[in-house]
Parts: structure tokens; C-alpha cells; sequence
């Protein structure tokens, strides 16, 4: 559940309302242990997987260094709207994020986290 002690301000909170500190991709650089477990979990998906290729400098970040060129929300709220979070979207939550959400107990959790922040501003 959203923490209040989260910073909306901060940048390690995704557009999409991820926490980046709880992201394996995003502490995969500093953690080797968790960035050889990324490898097995995408041997096989992909050719010559390594430790190097997992990491990410956030959705505010280095555009060189996103862990995804194809962030659909990124592009949305971020290079689209300018926003910041999508929560400021007039269309929030809009179908397709609704949609996104019920993908993985994760994404849902992000919603939940930008929906609290809306509540919270």
C-alpha cells in the first residue's frame, strides 16, 4: 500500500506510480546478487543476457539509460503531457492504465499509489 513517507517529488517514484526502490532492474547495478538472478530469469529471452544489461535511470532520467524505450506511460505522462505523475492527467485513471494495472499485483499497487497521492495533493 502507498506509504505516506513517499516523496511524490521524488524521482525514484515512477510516472505509472512504481516505487523505483522496490525495482530489481533499478538496483540490479549496485546489487550483484539481484542482477545475477535477473540473468537467469531472462536467459533464454534473450541472446547473451549479462549483468550489465539491467539498469535504469528512472522515467525522469538519462533517456540513454530507461530500462524500456517502449514505455507507453512514459511517453504519455512524461514526453507527451509533460507531466510529472499520472494522477495530473485530467483522463486519470484513464482505461488503458486500468487496464495495465490488473497485469500484475504490482501494477495494481501502482495505481493504488497514484491514486493515493491525488488524494494526498
Amino acid at each position: 500500500m502507498y506509504s505516506k513517507s513517499i516523496d511524490k517529488n521524488s524521482k525514484l517514484i515512477a510516472v505509472c506510480g512504481l516505487n523505483c526502490d522496490e525495482c530489481k532492474i533499478y538496483l540490479a547495478p549496485n546489487n550483484h546478487e539481484i542482477a545475477k538472478r535477473l540473468v537467469k530469469r531472462f536467459d533464454g529471452m534473450w541472446e547473451d543476457v549479462k549483468v550489465t544489461d539491467f539498469h535504469c535511470s528512472t522515467c525522469r532520467g538519462d533517456q540513454a539509460k530507461y530500462w524500456t524505450e517502449e514505455c507507453w506511460i512514459r511517453d504519455c505522462c512524461v514526453i507527451n503531457k509533460k507531466l510529472e505523475f499520472c494522477y495530473e492527467c485530467k483522463e486519470f485513471p484513464c482505461i488503458k492504465l486500468i487496464e495495465w494495472s490488473k497485469k500484475s499485483e504490482n501494477y495494481a499497487k501502482a495505481l493504488q499509489n497514484l491514486k493515493n497521492m491525488k488524494k494526498n495533493i
